[in-house]
């Protein structure tokens, strides 16, 4: 295992497919996510701003982008187990469960809903559910696009085309579609 460096400043080891992930997604401005294990108070930094503030110009949850600029809540996020760990694939969202450590405040996805658009949260499975490619102790929940078919994730963004209707190897998700990438399809 390598030790690296994370946006919070901890450090944590990292298997191959994380050091993927943070190397193209440092190259690209975009961000990881998650925290370590054992350490103090991993829920620092932009990720954890809550409620996290929204430029009305960026990109909505799902979409396609190179800098967290591009992206509505300022976060890119490169790898994610929403896209199945592909590090090429980098979506805007923001965190669902920023709501920290004694904070009562949250960050629903159903805020940006709008223009006939819904949005809802889905969940990184942990170690113990399955996902063998979880890379961090923290709980990951990003806001992405309802669905009710593929044809709609497609058209949202093709880098993420599946309408995940159950929960996957790497995905939670509730009664509702969301959209990803499915890698066991």
């Amino acid at each position: 295992m390598t030790q690296r460096s994370r946006p919070n400043g901890t450090v944590g080891a990292a298997g191959p497919i994380g050091i993927v992930v943070l190397a193209f997604g440092a190259l690209l401005g975009c961000e990881s996510v998650g925290g370590d294990a054992g350490a103090a108070n991993t829920r620092t930094g932009p990720w954890w701003q809550c409620p996290p503030v929204k430029n009305a110009a960026g990109a909505e949850h799902g979409k396609p982008c190179k800098v967290g600029a591009d992206c509505a809540y300022g976060h890119c996020v490169a790898g994610s187990f929403l896209a199945g760990y592909d590090a090429a694939i980098r979506i805007c969202t923001k965190n669902n469960a920023c709501d920290g450590v004694g904070s009562s405040e949250t960050a629903p996805c159903s805020v940006d809903d709008a223009g006939g658009l819904a949005f809802t949260p889905a969940f990184e499975k942990s170690k113990s559910g399955g996902n063998t490619l979880r890379t961090g102790a923290e709980p990951a929940k990003f806001c992405t696009l309802s669905c009710a078919s593929d044809a709609a994730c497609e058209a949202w963004n093709p880098e993420m085309p599946h309408c995940i209707k159950s929960s996957t190897t790497y995905v939670s998700v509730g009664a509702v579609g969301a959209c990803g990438k499915d890698p066991t399809r």
